[in-house]
């Protein structure tokens, strides 16, 4: 189904005329997307056989973007808000005879500019679970935010004078800001992409994978292990500062101890000597080198043969003791996860006394090719459910999508359940907050009252030749039985 929304235009007569001539013309205002996007959008399921193309019904010349319309009794005043833009297909299942009312869901997507790629993939997954759904009443209509907070406004008042009753997006949370706003404004809800927990509340729910619930999830699994004392290796960003700020939440409500916290610039350059630095620091390396020295001039000037098999086993070490933390919070992913690591390690802080702990950026299986980290734990939805996802989505469209394309898949089996409530019960809160929640190819997730998804996660090892499953995802929000 093209992106719709509803104008009402009157044109009163001229003075030539001496009637009034009324005239009413209904239009499809497309929302933006990229003339380098047009092929992707040509090619996506979006222009499958049964999705109606309404662009010849467009006005000759559409009114500027600049023209305060907000008095004009029979436009909506959210149009003054919408940008002239290039087409964007939206979709509709085949619908039954006699289905005349369509419920109308809005995505907002960077479907242009630095984040096309996600944001198509994104949209892709949403069509899955759209025809999935099978209901010929639900469309879904996309909308380009071209990953700008001014993009997603426009994007958002034109799916509201679409008359859309619920909204999956936008990626961003610079982005939410500009859209809450309008939705209250008409009553909307809002699903966001985001994982910004501080964007959440007053009807805007976050979906995204929070950093919070991955390290609560593996650090209450680290505990029931019998581990206690943590520290932070974490980049000086904003995702650092979340980490940093949920560990410390965590140790505090598990009565854990946060021995230290080390922080670095994210723009190190790979292989410097400030990354060697910064090992060192954290597991006390030169510290430890001069107890070491201390231990070897202590035992050196007694004769006695045993001390002299001690001597010559120190000399062999470069440190004297273990560090203090026996777990490790390395919010890191990549080569530089690797690289940080692999130091970690040839400066004696050793994987297989300190238990590595990492985020969602571990779910890559590239790490087991490095030794350090392998026996690292982390949190990520069960594997076997995102697996399936990847291989139905490359199936349809030959590639592998972003990580994030489930979530939008996710979202929209969400609305389509929601959908089937009468009316006047449709999307609403009590609806998306059901604390029984709901179970996606991410798991199983619920919408608590200040609007931050609750997950199901598993908990996840590397392996040497993958990754594997330590503690699983649970099936459900009921509260297990000892």
């Amino acid at each position: 189904m093209a992106l719709l929304y509803q104008f009402n235009w009157r044109s009163v007569g001229s003075l030539c005329l001496a009637g009034i001539l009324l005239l009413l013309i209904s239009a499809c205002q497309p929302a933006k997307v990229s003339e380098s996007e047009q092929k992707d959008i040509k090619e996506d399921t979006t222009n499958a056989k049964g999705a109606q193309d309404l662009k010849d019904l467009l006005p000759p010349k559409r009114t500027p973007s600049y023209e305060d319309l907000a008095n004009t009794p029979t436009v909506d005043p959210l149009a003054r808000l919408i940008e002239p833009g290039p087409a964007v297909t939206g979709l509709r299942a085949p619908a039954p005879a006699g289905l005349t009312e369509p419920i109308k869901i809005a995505i907002l997507l960077p479907l242009s500019g630095p984040a096309a790629a996600v944001g198509n993939d994104l949209l892709k997954a949403a069509n899955i679970a759209l025809f999935d759904l099978a209901n010929g009443q639900v469309q879904l209509l996309p909308f380009d935010t071209q990953g700008t907070p001014r993009g997603a406004e426009s994007a958002a008042a034109e799916a509201l004078v679409s008359g859309a009753e619920l909204i999956l997006g936008p990626l961003f949370s610079s982005s939410v800001a500009t859209v809450r706003p309008l939705a209250q404004s008409r009553g909307v809800n809002v699903i966001t992409f985001s994982t910004d927990t501080t964007v959440a509340g007053d009807g805007v729910y976050v979906m995204g994978l929070t950093v919070g619930q991955q390290i609560r999830r593996v650090m209450e699994f680290a505990y029931r292990q019998g581990l206690f004392n943590f520290a932070v290796l974490a980049p000086n960003t904003p995702y650092g500062d979340a980490v940093v700020r949920n560990v410390t939440e965590t140790t505090g409500t598990l009565g854990l101890f946060l021995d230290r916290t080390v922080r670095y610039p994210a723009n190190v350059a790979p292989g410097s000597q400030e990354l060697h630095e910064i090992a060192k620091t954290l597991g006390d390396y030169d510290l430890r080198h001069r107890q070491l020295l201390k231990e070897i001039q202590l035992y050196k000037s007694k004769e006695d043969d045993q001390s002299k098999d001690y001597v010559k086993r120190l000399e062999k070490l470069d440190t004297f003791g273990e560090v203090t933390f026996d777990a490790l919070v390395i919010p890191e992913g990549g080569a530089r996860l690797k690289e940080l690591a692999s130091l970690l390690s040839y400066y004696d802080v050793d994987p297989e006394i300190v238990q590595f702990i990492g985020t969602g950026l571990w779910e890559d299986p590239s790490l087991s090719a490095e030794p350090a980290l392998v026996g690292g734990w982390f949190s990520a939805p069960a594997p076997a459910k995102a697996a399936e996802f990847r291989k139905r989505f490359e199936s349809l469209y030959g590639y592998q999508p972003s990580r994030i394309a489930s979530l939008a898949y996710d979202a929209m089996a969400l609305a389509g359940i929601m959908a089937l409530d009468p009316v006047d019960a449709r999307f609403k809160r009590e609806d998306i907050e059901n604390p029984s929640g709901f179970t996606g190819y991410d798991g199983i997730f619920r919408f608590p009252e200040n609007g931050v998804a609750e997950r199901g996660l598993a908990v996840l090892e590397v392996g040497p030749k993958g990754q594997l499953v330590l503690e699983p995802a649970p099936d459900s929000f009921a509260p297990a039985l000892n």
